[in-house]
């Protein structure tokens, strides 16, 4: 299984592994897909910060990733 963390930066995230782009559209952070917004809001917003900002569960998110072959470490 592919290892994450909710504090990684989503820049760092899309980095490693690009198909969690979709995954994390999939769960609401529609902004994602526009152009620049990786680059810029994305270095310094992480999982669980725009959980947050979303209104998104953890559970889900971490839920969701576990069926896409990903574990999800908490610190």
């Amino acid at each position: 299984m592919k290892q994450i963390q909710f504090n990684q930066s989503i820049q760092s995230l899309v980095s490693l592994y690009p198909e969690t782009k979709d995954i994390l559209f999939d769960l609401g952070f529609k902004d994602i897909v526009k152009p620049g917004m990786i680059q810029t809001v994305g270095r310094f917003m992480t999982l669980s910060k725009g959980a947050e900002l979303k209104g998104i569960s953890l559970d889900l998110i971490k839920k969701t990733f576990n069926q896409h072959g990903y574990d999800i470490k908490e610190e």
